[in-house]
């Protein structure tokens, strides 16, 4: 495999998580998990600061 395709795949995967990630922090009803998701996003996004 080249490199090329290796960080492709990673850079899918990456995005992946984080709209999922995203998506659990905006639409989930508990507000547990929200919290938790916004801080997971906060260390995987560098500039994005939790306001939670």
């Amino acid at each position: 495999m080249s490199v090329g395709l290796l960080s492709t795949i990673a850079a899918v995967f990456y995005g992946c998580t984080v709209s999922l990630i995203a998506l659990t922090a905006t639409f989930s009803r508990d507000r547990a998990l929200r919290r938790e998701a916004r801080s997971t996003l906060a260390v995987l996004v560098p500039g994005r600061r939790d306001d939670g």
